[in-house]
């Protein structure tokens, strides 16, 4: 899938530096941009981006506090940031300072009016190493776990990596910002730690599907035969949102047996789910059989052990 090239470009207003936000709109015709005056964001979403533009004309300190409002909602971490000014060095370092206080990003490129042609090639070099990133590299194999002949494909390793957490978060959104998603559920426990980012980049209900005993209020519960063993799982009847579009995930899909038993419950409460998704798929492990019907995306496939 070709990358859609996400730019967010944040400025202080003046007239100065909208002629600079414009003229980086226009040499970077055809990506997808938001434009926004730090001083008149008020906490509404904004675009998960791979490249971000912070311009100012003058190192003021009110327009750096409602740069700083701006950046506590943004994840930065692993990202490049060109931060802009018509004429000042001074703003373009407090600039840089702000981005780099707020969160890890991986570095904030000063550009000047002159560099308004360089924009382009400079943000089209970013994009291209950002579609070459291998999620692989992130993903451990652990043999004889959980017990001898099983090869474990362990996520732990993309949590400790912002950068590959990011990546995962940013294909989801990508993957179903389209796709009039309704509410997400998820499989306990990991399958959590992706949904509940996910749910709240996208403005929608998180559902918990969870272990037997987990769940205080009324409920209803499904058993399923894992490859290596038996289990169950509940999920909350008030929860589930009777005939909406319901994503249902979990961080790994083997066998499919988990999901398979909570695709029951959810749609036999009257949830509709268009879609099962998953960061790892083994489809090896003939998941498929499991999920008839059912289209599975994931991120990451593995064809054998």
């Amino acid at each position: 899938m070709e990358k859609k090239k996400n730019v967010l470009i944040v400025t202080d207003g003046t007239n100065a530096t909208q002629k600079m936000a414009s003229g980086i709109v226009k040499a970077l015709k055809g990506a997808r941009i938001v434009s926004i005056e730090a001083a008149d964001f008020g906490g509404q979403d904004i675009l998960p981006a791979e490249v971000y533009f912070f311009g100012c004309e003058k190192a003021e300190p009110i327009s750096f506090a409602y740069f700083s409002r701006v950046l506590r909602h943004i994840n930065l971490v692993g990202r490049p940031c060109g931060v802009f000014s018509p004429q000042s060095k001074e703003a373009i370092a407090y600039l840089a300072d702000l981005v780099h206080d707020s969160e890890v990003a991986l570095y904030a490129k000063p550009l000047f009016e002159k560099d308004i042609e360089y924009v382009k090639s400079w943000t089209e070099q970013v994009i291209s190493k950002g579609q070459s990133f291998n999620l692989d590299d992130y993903i451990g194999k652990v043999p004889d776990f959980p017990k001898k002949g099983i090869l474990f494909y362990d996520i732990t390793t993309i949590l400790t990596s912002p950068a590959a957490f990011d990546h995962c978060l940013d294909n989801m959104v990508e993957l179903y910002e389209d796709k009039n998603i309704e509410a997400i559920a998820a499989i306990e426990a990991r399958g959590f730690l992706f949904a509940a980012p996910f749910a709240d980049r996208m403005g929608i209900p998180l559902i918990l599907i969870r272990k037997k005993g987990k769940l205080p209020g009324k409920k209803i519960s499904a058993g399923y035969k894992l490859e290596y063993g038996e289990a169950e799982i509940e999920v909350h009847v008030d929860d589930i949102p009777a005939g909406k579009r319901v994503l249902l995930m979990d961080d790994l899909i083997a066998t499919g047996g988990t999901l398979k038993a909570a695709y029951g419950l959810l749609t036999g409460a009257g949830a509709v789910i268009p879609e099962i998704f998953g960061i790892v798929g083994l489809p090896f492990m003939n998941y498929q059989k499991n999920l008839p019907g059912v289209p599975v995306r994931t991120l990451i496939q593995y064809h054998s052990e």
